[in-house]
C-alpha cells in the first residue's frame, strides 16, 4: 500500500502559515489597554477594532479561495504575506489611531490567506484517512501560538513598548515570506506521473524505474462558472453546510471570550498584562487538549460522533460558567476555569469540522476552503457586533454571550449530524467505505441423477464410485 505524507519542509511551512494570523490576533489582546492609552482612544473603540479585524480576516479567506483556484496557491500566498509584512510595519509607525486601525485591517487581509491555503495543500496532497492527523497538527499550532504569545506580549508591553510587538510581527511576516518562497511547491498541475514537489511517496517493493517522458501539460484553466454558481454548488453539499455551521458556532464562543475578556479582566478587575496572559494560556491549554483528544478519538469513531461529544462538553462548561460568575463575580478564575473546559470541546470541534468539510471534493476546492473559513470568521465578527456588550462587559453578561453559541452548537450537532453519522461507516474518521470482498460461490447441492459441475467433482465422483 502506498504511503503518502507531506515532506518535513512543507509541513513546517504550512504550520508557519497558520501561525501568522494567530500571532497577529493573540499578541494584540494584552496590549489593547496600553494602545488605547497611547492614542487617547476609548477601550470600546479598540475592542470593536477586533470586530473589524475579523471581518477583514473573513473577507481575505473568501477572496483567497477564488484567487488560489484562478492564479495558483503559491502566488496568492506570497502576495498575501508581503501585504501582512507591510501592514505590520504600518501599525508600527502609525501616528494616530485611524492609521493604526487601517494597518490592522490590512494585516488581517494578508494573514487570512494562510488559513485557507494550508488546508488546501492538505486536501490536495493527502488521502482522506491521513488528513485528520495533519489538521490536528495545524490546529495545535493555532492553539499553541495564542497560548505562548499573550504572556510574552504582556512582558513586552509591561516592560518595553507595544510597538515592539509590531517589530516582531513584521519580522515574522518577512521570515515566513522567504520560507514560503522556497518551500511551497510551484503552481503546477497535480496530475503528472512524477511525484509532485513537496510530497513524498514511498511504497514497498522494487524501486521504480525512471518515469516515462511526457509532454508538459498546460496549467488547468479556471472553471468557467462564476463565483456565485460555485458557492451555490458548494453550499448544496450537506457535509459542507453542516460542518460549516458547527465550526461557526464554536468560533462565536471562542471569539467572544477573546474580544471582551482582556478589558473585563485587566481593566475591570485590575489584572496586569502578564497576569492576563497567564490566564489566557490556561484557556488555550483546554483548546490543545481538545484537539489532541479529537485526533485520538477520530481514529476509531466517526466525525459525527466526535462532534456530538465535543459540543456537549462545550455546552456543559458554558452553563457552569454562567453560574460560577454570579457566585464569584470578582474572581477571574470563575470565568477562566469553566472557559478552559469549554475550550476542550471547541478545540475538538475545529479539526473535526475541517476534516468533515474536506469531504467535499468538487471542482472548486479553493473556493470551498475559502468560503468555509470566511463563514467561520464572519460569524464571530457578526455575533460580537450584535451582542451589545460594549467595550466594558461584566462577567455575567460575557458568560451568557459565550453560552448561547455553545448551546446552539450542541443542538446543531445533535439534530443535523445524527443522520449523517447513521449513513457514515463506523471506524476511523474519513476512512473510505470498505469494499466487501467477493466470497467464493457456494457449491450447489447435487440432486440425485444430476452431473457434477466441475471436472474436479467428476474425478471425486469416480473415486466415490470405485
Amino acid at each position: 500500500m502506498t504511503d503518502i505524507r507531506l515532506s518535513r519542509g512543507l509541513t513546517l511551512c504550512l504550520m508557519s502559515l497558520v501561525c501568522v494570523p494567530q500571532l497577529a490576533l493573540a499578541a494584540f489582546v494584552p496590549a489593547i489597554p496600553q494602545i488605547g492609552a497611547h492614542f487617547g482612544a476609548g477601550e470600546s473603540d479598540l475592542s470593536r477594532s477586533m470586530v473589524g479585524y475579523m471581518a477583514a480576516y473573513a473577507l481575505s479567506m473568501l477572496v483567497t479561495g477564488q484567487l488560489a483556484d484562478r492564479y495558483g496557491a503559491k502566488r496568492t500566498q506570497l502576495a498575501a504575506l508581503a501585504l501582512f509584512a507591510g501592514a505590520s510595519a504600518l501599525c508600527l509607525l502609525a501616528p494616530n489611531v485611524a492609521v493604526f486601525i487601517a494597518g490592522r485591517v490590512l494585516q488581517a487581509l494578508g494573514a487570512g490567506a494562510g488559513t485557507v491555503i494550508a488546508r488546501l495543500w492538505v486536501q490536495k496532497d493527502l488521502p482522506q484517512r491521513e488528513r485528520l492527523n495533519v489538521l490536528t497538527a495545524l490546529t495545535t499550532v493555532i492553539a499553541v501560538t495564542p497560548a505562548v504569545s499573550p504572556p510574552l506580549a504582556g512582558l513586552l508591553v509591561q516592560y518595553a513598548s507595544w510597538r515592539v510587538l509590531f517589530v516582531c510581527m513584521t519580522a515574522v511576516g518577512v521570515a515566513t515570506l522567504v520560507g514560503a518562497l522556497f518551500l511551497l511547491p510551484s503552481d503546477e498541475p497535480r496530475n503528472r506521473p512524477q511525484t509532485p514537489a513537496g510530497r513524498q511517496t514511498t511504497a514497498p517493493g522494487p524501486a521504480a524505474g525512471p518515469a516515462p517522458a511526457t509532454a508538459t501539460e498546460p496549467p488547468p484553466h479556471p472553471s468557467p462558472e462564476g463565483p456565485l454558481t460555485a458557492y451555490r454548488r458548494i453550499l448544496g453539499n450537506r457535509d459542507f453546510t453542516v460542518f460549516a455551521t458547527a465550526i461557526s458556532l464554536a468560533w462565536c464562543a471562542y471569539f467572544t471570550f477573546t474580544t471582551y475578556s482582556s478589558h473585563a479582566i485587566q481593566v475591570g478587575l485590575g489584572a496586569s498584562p502578564v497576569e492576563y496572559g497567564a490566564l489566557y494560556t490556561l484557556v488555550i491549554a483546554g483548546y490543545v487538549t481538545g484537539s489532541s483528544v479529537a485526533k485520538r478519538l477520530g481514529r476509531v469513531r466517526s466525525l459525527e460522533l466526535v462532534a456530538r461529544l465535543a459540543s456537549s462538553v462545550a455546552a456543559a462548561a458554558a452553563l457552569v460558567m454562567s453560574v460560577s460568575v454570579r457566585i464569584w463575580p470578582d474572581e477571574p478564575l470563575s470565568l477562566v476555569v469553566p472557559m478552559a473546559f469549554c475550550m476542550v470541546g471547541v478545540g475538538a470541534m475545529f479539526p473535526t469540522c475541517q476534516a468533515g468539510m474536506m469531504r467535499y471534493d468538487g471542482p472548486h476546492a479553493g473556493a470551498a476552503s475559502g468560503l468555509f473559513f470566511a463563514l467561520q470568521m464572519a460569524s464571530g465578527a457578526a455575533y460580537t457586533g450584535v451582542t451589545g456588550l460594549g467595550g466594558d462587559p461584566e462577567f455575567p453578561g460575557l458568560a451568557v454571550a459565550i453560552a448561547l453559541p455553545a448551546l446552539a452548537l450542541m443542538l446543531v450537532c445533535a439534530a443535523l449530524m445524527r443522520s449523517a453519522a447513521e449513513r457514515s461507516p463506523q471506524g476511523p474518521a474519513d476512512a473510505p467505505r470498505p469494499v466487501p470482498e467477493r466470497q467464493p460461490a457456494a457449491e450447489p447441492e447435487r440432486t440425485p441423477g444430476q452431473p457434477e459441475a466441475s471436472a474436479t467433482a467428476a474425478v471425486h465422483h469416480e473415486k466415490q464410485g470405485s
